[in-house]
């Protein structure tokens, strides 16, 4: 299937912009073996969970994916450095504006999604099924 349970490791530049472009052609590389609505969807969610750590959480430390053994989803997590800050899905937002989609869009896009943190970091992660 591409990738295995190995996880794959794409680290940002500090002070500056995510390179979104890059990072999805990071992931279809890695995901070469997964079907091209599942690599779509990655991308998409992982687009998604990047520029909301870029904008809300001071920056993206880490993004990983992985596809786990004996599994048929593609995981792909994002760590960023402000563990107390949680996602938090906006409901009263103007439907006519441009932003507070995101963590709807991880919601129906993933069979699940959480989030981890730790001493100094956070980790938000989403399963993509394999299409």
């Amino acid at each position: 299937m591409g990738i295995t349970s190995t996880r794959q490791a794409y680290e940002f530049p500090t002070g500056t912009a995510p390179p979104l472009g890059e990072v999805r052609a990071w992931l279809r590389e890695r995901l070469s073996a997964v079907g091209r609505t599942t690599i779509a969807d990655t991308e998409l969610l992982t687009t998604e969970l990047v520029t909301n750590a870029h904008e809300h959480a001071d920056g993206v430390a880490e993004l990983r994916v992985s596809v786990p053994s004996g599994r048929d989803v593609v995981r792909v997590e994002v760590d960023d450095r402000r563990p107390r800050l949680r996602p938090r899905r906006v409901t009263d937002r103007d439907p006519a504006g441009p932003r507070g989609r995101g963590l709807a869009l991880v919601e129906a896009i993933s069979t699940e999604w959480g989030v981890d943190t730790g001493a100094g970091f956070k980790t938000v992660w989403a399963e993509i099924p394999v299409l």
